[in-house]
């Protein structure tokens, strides 16, 4: 077998994850719900091609064989291992109300953001009750794999549980109106809520950055230093 092309994911008929991918040849280990994901949703044909991954950088290409009963992914490629990023991407982000949430997880997924860390700031509306943080947590991580399968990334997005923001901005720029321009060296952006950063929350903040001379919402914040810094990266 050959290294596979990265571009070539982009070509695949699916993306699917597995919980270990090492330098299999023949049937790889695809899992029950993945198969019949496969089978009975996407429809999947025999000969069509199927990208393979771990979600922590290994993957491959491989192919569907499919017959009466049962469908198998079959590795075509050597399995490979992308890069872990030698600056990891990460937003910061308030919480928006409803599906907006879901909104913004899926997007900077499909931008290509490392990691993305949910804040309780001192304006926020959206806060979570202690008890229902892993249950929520567990959704949107779902949301963020199945972007991570539609956009053909190697590497899972993780999301973080909402932290207090004052406890973690010195460790960000943050988006505020009058702050300087986005340059290269950013990498760790945080997004407030609609309502504004507090005063304290500025203050313990390494540096602001200015998104424009519009107001955005948190959602359409966080997309946009996405791809800002994916694009900065390329």
């Amino acid at each position: 077998m050959v290294p596979p092309d990265r571009t070539a994911l982009r070509t695949t008929k699916a993306h699917v994850f597995v919980d270990e991918l090492e330098g299999e040849t023949g049937e790889l280990p695809i899992g029950e719900q993945t198969e019949h994901h496969l089978r009975t949703v996407l429809r999947l044909r025999d000969g069509e091609a199927v990208g393979v991954t771990d979600g922590r950088g290994r993957w491959c290409l491989a192919v569907a064989a499919v017959d009466a009963r049962r469908l198998r992914v079959e590795a075509t490629s050597e399995v490979v291992t992308e890069p872990v990023p030698s600056r990891p991407i990460t937003v910061a982000a308030a919480m928006p109300k409803g599906d907006r949430l879901d909104w913004m997880v899926q997007k900077v997924t499909e931008l290509g953001v490392d990691r993305l860390v949910l804040l309780h700031a001192d304006r926020s509306v959206v806060r979570w009750k202690p008890d229902r943080v892993e249950r929520r947590l567990a959704r949107l991580q779902r949301i963020a794999d199945e972007a991570a399968r539609q956009s053909r990334r190697v590497r899972r997005l993780v999301v973080e549980a909402p932290r207090p923001a004052v406890d973690l901005l010195d460790g960000f720029v943050v988006a505020e109106p009058g702050g300087r321009a986005v340059t290269a060296a950013d990498h760790s952006i945080a997004v407030g809520p609609e309502g504004g950063w507090s005063e304290e929350e500025l203050n313990a903040a390494r540096e602001t950055i200015d998104l424009g001379l519009t107001i955005l919402r948190t959602e359409t914040a966080a997309v946009a230093v996405s791809a800002l810094c994916v694009a900065f990266e390329r």
